[in-house]
């Protein structure tokens, strides 16, 4: 880890969509906001102007993706209420062909899965300059431009919890309250507890964690969530950390 405590907040709003990498014309979202999503609203947070059309930046400009890379930042998730999806349909124009907006005739509909009432708290470990200035922004509210959940329409609250210390757990099954990369998880047994799951309703999906300045990938993860933000038991691993108040939590 880069430092021993955890920024965190929460994030929530009507609806948000965060799109699968493997959907086309009826995109389906992610139950969770990637690492990279996160990014994107701190980078909302403190002003960081995206690339270009031709992935380039400013000059004396600093990458979102160096401001939050995978060797300075990481991030857990936590579900604070049931996840909720909901398919609505969207009227989308073909501007293309056509100078002025007024003229455009060929619309489409498209059918989006969205999520309903998202609300999920964010474990932060992160060192960098900018991070005293993202503690009082996340603060005082002071958003250099307003943030969203995956769409521009979608509009994003966030309130500031705190900084907490990270400790250290034990080499075992634990309960966990924030979503789990089965990816990391280099166990002879079962990386979840068998029965446990039983008695909860979970999901798997492939998430990008790794995201380059050229968009490209560097890894990959099978990350688990419980649905109805219940807790996960699951074997610990080089990333998981208690925090007071907060129980067990582990970085994607």
């Amino acid at each position: 880890m880069t430092s021993k405590t955890a920024l965190i907040f929460d994030i929530s709003g009507e609806y948000g969509h965060f799109r699968k990498f493997n959907t086309t014309t009826s995109p389906l979202t992610y139950s969770l906001p990637t690492p990279s999503a996160i990014y994107g609203v701190l980078g909302a947070v403190l002003g960081i102007e995206r690339e270009d059309s031709l992935n380039k930046i400013k000059v004396g400009k600093e990458h979102l993706r160096e401001v939050f890379s995978n060797s300075n930042a990481s991030v857990a998730i936590r579900p604070l209420s049931e996840i909720k999806k909901v398919n609505i349909g969207f009227n989308l124009l073909d501007t293309g062909s056509y100078q002025s907006f007024f003229n455009v005739t060929n619309r489409t509909q498209i059918e989006y899965e969205l999520l309903k009432d998202p609300n999920y708290r964010i474990f932060l470990n992160w060192d960098h300059r900018l991070r005293n200035e993202l503690i009082e922004r996340l603060k005082s509210k002071r958003f250099h431009f307003h943030p969203y959940l995956g769409l521009s329409q979608m509009s994003a609250n966030i309130e500031y919890v705190g900084e907490k210390e990270l400790s250290e757990v034990p080499n075992n099954y634990l309960d966990f309250s924030t979503a789990i990369n089965l990816s990391e998880l280099d166990t002879e047994n079962a990386p979840v507890d068998i029965n446990f799951i039983k008695e909860r309703v979970f999901q798997v999906e492939t998430f990008p964690l790794d995201m380059q300045t050229d968009r490209t990938i560097n890894r990959y993860g099978e990350i688990l969530v419980e649905m109805n933000g219940d807790s996960i038991r699951a074997k610990s691993n080089k990333k998981s950390f208690a925090i007071a108040s907060e129980g067990n939590i582990q970085f994607l």
